[in-house]
């Protein structure tokens, strides 16, 4: 067993242990631009481990910026593209959601895809 299969497994293993945890979000993925400018989106609801917290972090831009919450998905499934929108539970519910500052995590070289990803909120 090498070190991606440990990954793999204690992250699932995490999933598992704190599902009781993770509240769902609504993450709405970007599909295109529209006519008019504005973006058109997917909403679907996933399951993420929530923390609020500030922290200045470098977004995808260069710049740097506070994040107040960040969202963790333990599902190798979920792809964020930098487009797309997250709400949170507490969120008002027309909300267009939050803007991804940034991103980080693991990603499998065997299947490109993410073992888990971290994206911190504006």
């Amino acid at each position: 067993m090498g070190l991606l299969d440990t990954v793999r497994s204690g992250v699932a293993t995490a999933k598992a242990l704190t599902a009781d945890l993770q509240p769902e979000v609504v993450h709405r993925r970007f599909l295109a631009q529209t006519g008019s400018g504005a973006g058109s989106y997917e909403s679907i609801s996933r399951p993420a481990l929530v923390t609020k917290k500030q922290k200045e972090v470098r977004t995808l831009t260069g710049s740097t910026a506070v994040s107040n919450a960040s969202v963790t998905f333990l599902d190798p499934d979920v792809v964020v593209n930098v487009q797309d929108r997250l709400r949170l539970p507490e969120d008002p519910q027309d909300s267009s959601g939050r803007p991804i500052l940034a991103m980080e995590g693991f990603v499998d070289r065997e299947t490109g895809l993410p073992i888990l990803t971290k994206v911190y909120l504006g």
